[in-house]
């Protein structure tokens, strides 16, 4: 099995365009709140113990929290061997084929145990915590998506490993014991902000690994209406619901206690990310539209804070984007 046909290089993959521009400012916000909860809980909890042997026992505590994590995440990969099949050369050639030559193509080269299963909540999930670095994907999915040729995979596969190499699962340790210390509902108003513009990257990670803004486009429509529907799936009704989930503000904070933004919003940073970065897909959509939905489609880029950064030229930066 030949990699597919890529080009190992690709200097917006290796530029700090791909990144969110929310992404860092909202990273920094997290780790400001992780570093003050941590020090809040260590001052209580010094208060609270009377000796030193005390506080050493709460850190033992803590090691115990840290084990019990990492073995239950193993023990959930040694599960996986007796209810799903593990991505190889001669089990699921194309997938695999895929994997490795994104792989090459972001230039990220840990090892990635991929799974595919019968039944997947979210059609793909990914764990990456303590060297266990697992992505599980819905075999239907992965069926329908080769399909319709190699680009919707490549989104998707692509979105992930992105995720990966940007380390978008680093703050997953100190919020797993900070979970299991009952401590996350003070935190995660200001986590989650974090986790939705990472979400924003990963999918422009996707986009400039699929090399098709069609192809983006319907792996969202699919996961927002499923396979039968996405394809009478309309950019106009899309861009309308996007407007008023906009100016609406209950929508706005529905979204406050998700990981991930609305699907019409990723749908329309998506757009709004070609236009800043590969400028002829992002004509060839808009060709496609009406009159009142480009100016439509204007109101939204002037909003979105990619707007600022168009028609600028992304700067390059090593081969690690943070």
């Amino acid at each position: 099995m030949t990699f597919p046909d890529m080009p190992d290089r690709d200097p917006q993959l290796r530029s700090r365009a791909v990144i969110h521009p929310y992404e860092r400012s909202r990273l920094t916000l997290a780790i400001c709140c992780l570093a003050i909860t941590s020090i809040v809980l260590l001052a209580v909890v010094i208060a609270a113990l009377a000796h030193f042997a005390d506080f050493l026992w709460f850190l033992f505590f803590i090691l115990l929290i840290v084990g019990f994590i990492w073995f239950s995440h193993r023990l959930r990969r040694a599960r996986l061997l007796g209810r799903a099949i593990k991505v190889t050369p001669e089990s699921f050639p194309v997938i695999h084929a895929e994997f490795i030559g994104l792989q090459r193509k972001l230039d990220y080269g840990r090892s990635v145990d991929v799974y595919v299963a019968d039944d997947v909540e979210g059609k793909m999930t990914m764990t990456s915590l303590l060297g266990t670095r697992v992505l599980l994907i819905e075999g239907g999915f992965a069926a329908d998506l080769q399909q319709e040729g190699p680009e919707p995979l490549r989104f998707l596969l692509g979105g992930y490993i992105g995720a990966l190499k940007a380390r978008h699962s680093q703050l997953a340790l100190p919020l797993a014991v900070l979970g299991a210390m009952k401590w996350t509902a003070f935190i995660n108003p200001w986590i989650l902000p974090y986790y939705r513009a990472a979400m924003y990257t990963r999918d422009q990670v996707g986009y400039l690994c699929s090399g098709s803004l069609d192809a983006s486009l319907g792996v969202i429509a699919r996961l927002t209406v499923g396979k039968e529907m996405a394809p009478e799936m309309s950019p106009s009704g899309v861009l309308d619901q996007a407007n008023r989930v906009g100016q609406n503000l209950l929508p706005r904070l529905s979204e406050l206690s998700e990981d991930r933004p609305h699907l019409v919003k990723r749908y329309v940073n998506l757009v709004a990310f070609s236009a800043r970065v590969r400028r002829a897909d992002f004509e060839r959509f808009q060709a496609c539209l009406n009159e009142n939905d480009q100016r439509l489609l204007r109101s939204l880029l002037v909003q979105s804070p990619h707007s600022r950064q168009v028609g600028t030229t992304p700067r390059l930066h090593s081969a690690r984007w943070s």
